[in-house]
């Protein structure tokens, strides 16, 4: 298969993924806000604030944020410094670009494993939220689940700045 094809189906397929994780973003920040009004509506008019309302906002956090990243990054919304970048040629900001795709895989490779072995620390050792009472391992295995599609966009950026570099480095 053409490098060309492979980025093809690789684009798709993480565009996809990246997408259906997004939704349990969306998730996240429904839930966020629901917990919030429950607990403010809650505190002010029945005297009884939703319990654990802040440590069930915070994990929500977390499932709000870590799917995301991917779309984020596949949307172009990340912050890059490109105004002195876009003035090399374009064969060195190929370079720039693959170095730095790899250096941000190496990035998400680490966090992917480090989640996952956190996770199964946190499962072993049975961290519960003191008031809300929820696990915290599946937290951090959704963390690490999130870090496979941003691996994968990164991977994508390699192979893309790569092919660049060498189609102007053959003109």
């Amino acid at each position: 298969m053409k490098l060309g094809m492979f980025l093809t189906h690789l684009d798709k397929f993480t565009g996809s993924f990246s997408r259906s994780l997004e939704w349990v973003g969306v998730v996240g920040i429904l839930l966020m806000f629901l917990v919030n009004f429950i607990d403010v509506v809650g505190a002010k008019f029945f005297l009884w604030p939703f319990p654990g309302a802040p440590e069930v906002i915070s994990f929500s956090q977390i499932v709000a944020i870590a799917p995301a990243i991917a779309t984020t990054l596949l949307l172009g919304r990340h912050i890059r410094v490109e105004f002195i970048i876009d003035r090399f040629p374009k064969r060195i900001r190929a370079a720039i670009s693959s170095i730095s795709s790899f250096l941000s895989l190496i990035l998400f490779a680490l966090i992917l494993w480090q989640s996952f072995l956190y996770g199964q620390s946190l499962q072993k050792a049975g961290e519960i939220g003191s008031t809300s009472h929820l696990p915290f391992y599946p937290f951090a295995f959704l963390i690490a689940f999130c870090s496979i599609p941003v691996g994968l966009v990164f991977v994508k950026e390699i192979l893309k700045s790569l092919a660049e570099a060498s189609n102007h480095g053959s003109s």
